[in-house]
Protein backbone atom coordinates (compact mmCIF):
# COMPACT_ATOMS: atom_id res chain seq x y z
CA UNK A 1 0.00 0.00 0.00
CA UNK A 2 2.56 2.35 0.58
CA UNK A 3 3.95 1.91 -2.68
CA UNK A 4 0.64 2.67 -4.13
CA UNK A 5 0.41 5.37 -2.48
CA UNK A 6 4.15 6.92 -2.96
CA UNK A 7 3.42 6.12 -7.10
CA UNK A 8 -0.11 7.80 -7.02
CA UNK A 9 1.50 10.71 -4.87
CA UNK A 10 4.92 10.23 -7.25
CA UNK A 11 2.28 10.43 -10.40
CA UNK A 12 0.16 13.49 -8.96
CA UNK A 13 3.44 15.08 -8.20
CA UNK A 14 4.96 15.02 -11.74
CA UNK A 15 1.53 16.07 -13.25
CA UNK A 16 1.41 19.10 -10.86
CA UNK A 17 5.20 19.59 -11.81
CA UNK A 18 4.17 19.15 -15.50
CA UNK A 19 1.54 22.16 -15.16
CA UNK A 20 3.41 24.14 -13.32
CA UNK A 21 5.96 24.06 -15.87
CA UNK A 22 2.91 24.10 -18.57
CA UNK A 23 1.48 27.45 -16.97
CA UNK A 24 5.13 28.90 -16.20
CA UNK A 25 5.74 28.90 -19.91
CA UNK A 26 2.23 30.34 -20.79
CA UNK A 27 3.02 33.12 -18.48
CA UNK A 28 6.10 33.84 -20.08
CA UNK A 29 4.63 33.68 -23.17
CA UNK A 30 1.89 36.04 -21.99
CA UNK A 31 4.39 38.77 -20.72
CA UNK A 32 6.08 38.59 -23.87
CA UNK A 33 3.07 39.17 -25.52
CA UNK A 34 2.30 42.14 -23.22
CA UNK A 35 5.57 43.99 -23.58
CA UNK A 36 5.87 43.46 -27.65
CA UNK A 37 2.25 44.97 -27.38
CA UNK A 38 3.47 47.46 -24.92
CA UNK A 39 6.05 48.49 -27.77
CA UNK A 40 3.91 48.39 -30.49
CA UNK A 41 1.22 50.47 -28.37
CA UNK A 42 3.88 52.79 -27.77
CA UNK A 43 5.02 53.54 -31.14
CA UNK A 44 1.24 54.42 -32.34
CA UNK A 45 0.75 58.18 -31.37
CA UNK A 46 -2.71 58.76 -29.57
CA UNK A 47 -5.52 60.06 -31.16
CA UNK A 48 -5.45 63.59 -30.21
CA UNK A 49 -1.56 63.31 -31.58
CA UNK A 50 -2.89 62.25 -34.74
CA UNK A 51 -5.76 64.75 -34.71
CA UNK A 52 -3.29 67.32 -34.06
CA UNK A 53 -0.83 66.19 -36.58
CA UNK A 54 -3.45 66.31 -39.22
CA UNK A 55 -4.55 69.59 -38.06
CA UNK A 56 -1.31 70.99 -38.50
CA UNK A 57 -0.64 69.61 -42.38
CA UNK A 58 -4.17 71.16 -43.35
CA UNK A 59 -3.13 74.39 -41.38
CA UNK A 60 -0.03 74.72 -43.07
CA UNK A 61 -1.33 73.82 -45.96
CA UNK A 62 -4.40 76.31 -46.16
CA UNK A 63 -1.47 79.09 -45.15
CA UNK A 64 0.75 78.28 -47.70
CA UNK A 65 -2.41 78.40 -50.38
CA UNK A 66 -3.25 81.39 -48.68
CA UNK A 67 -0.20 83.14 -49.59
CA UNK A 68 0.20 81.87 -53.15
CA UNK A 69 -3.03 83.09 -53.97
CA UNK A 70 -2.25 86.53 -52.18
CA UNK A 71 0.35 86.74 -54.24
CA UNK A 72 -1.49 85.86 -57.63
CA UNK A 73 -3.97 88.45 -56.66
CA UNK A 74 -1.00 91.02 -56.35
CA UNK A 75 0.71 90.36 -59.61
CA UNK A 76 -3.03 90.61 -60.90
CA UNK A 77 -3.33 93.79 -59.29
CA UNK A 78 0.16 94.80 -60.29
CA UNK A 79 -0.67 93.79 -64.21
CA UNK A 80 -3.77 95.88 -64.46
CA UNK A 81 -1.85 99.07 -62.93
CA UNK A 82 0.78 98.47 -65.66
CA UNK A 83 -2.21 98.09 -68.24
CA UNK A 84 -4.17 101.10 -66.81
CA UNK A 85 -0.86 103.42 -67.34
CA UNK A 86 -0.55 101.89 -70.59
CA UNK A 87 -3.88 103.07 -71.37
CA UNK A 88 -3.54 106.61 -70.13
CA UNK A 89 -0.26 107.09 -71.87
CA UNK A 90 -2.03 106.07 -75.49
CA UNK A 91 -4.53 107.82 -77.12
CA UNK A 92 -7.97 105.72 -78.48
CA UNK A 93 -8.54 104.52 -81.76
CA UNK A 94 -11.18 106.97 -82.14
CA UNK A 95 -9.35 109.99 -80.64
CA UNK A 96 -5.71 109.07 -83.36
CA UNK A 97 -8.62 108.81 -86.18
CA UNK A 98 -9.85 112.30 -84.99
CA UNK A 99 -6.48 113.57 -85.12
CA UNK A 100 -5.46 112.61 -88.57
CA UNK A 101 -8.74 113.81 -89.81
CA UNK A 102 -8.43 117.17 -88.26
CA UNK A 103 -4.46 116.80 -89.37
CA UNK A 104 -5.29 115.89 -93.14
CA UNK A 105 -8.75 118.50 -92.85
CA UNK A 106 -6.66 121.51 -91.78
CA UNK A 107 -3.96 120.51 -94.34
CA UNK A 108 -6.44 120.08 -96.79
CA UNK A 109 -7.76 123.41 -96.38
CA UNK A 110 -4.38 125.26 -96.04
CA UNK A 111 -3.59 123.46 -99.38
CA UNK A 112 -7.18 125.09 -101.32
CA UNK A 113 -6.56 128.02 -99.48
CA UNK A 114 -2.91 128.37 -101.35
CA UNK A 115 -3.67 126.76 -104.88
CA UNK A 116 -6.59 129.21 -104.87
CA UNK A 117 -4.03 132.40 -103.66
CA UNK A 118 -1.86 130.80 -106.85
CA UNK A 119 -4.54 130.03 -109.47
CA UNK A 120 -5.64 134.49 -108.72
CA UNK A 121 -2.03 135.14 -108.68
CA UNK A 122 -1.72 133.13 -111.86
CA UNK A 123 -4.91 134.87 -113.43
CA UNK A 124 -3.71 137.88 -112.39
CA UNK A 125 0.11 137.31 -113.58
CA UNK A 126 -1.18 135.96 -117.31
CA UNK A 127 -3.67 139.29 -117.25
CA UNK A 128 -0.50 141.21 -116.96
CA UNK A 129 1.87 139.30 -119.63
CA UNK A 130 -1.14 139.67 -121.89
CA UNK A 131 -1.74 143.61 -121.28
CA UNK A 132 2.20 143.62 -121.98
CA UNK A 133 2.23 141.25 -125.24
CA UNK A 134 -0.66 143.43 -126.65
CA UNK A 135 0.69 146.65 -125.63
CA UNK A 136 4.24 145.47 -127.10
CA UNK A 137 2.39 144.25 -130.46
CA UNK A 138 0.82 147.73 -130.44
CA UNK A 139 4.31 149.17 -130.78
Amino acid sequence: RMAYLEKLLGDSADRHAAEVNSLKAAHDRHGQEMSDLAKAHAAHATLSERVAYVEKKIGDSADKHAKELQGLKDAHDAHLRGLESLKDGHASTDERINYLEKLLGDSADRHARELKALKEAHAKHADAVAGLQSAHAHH
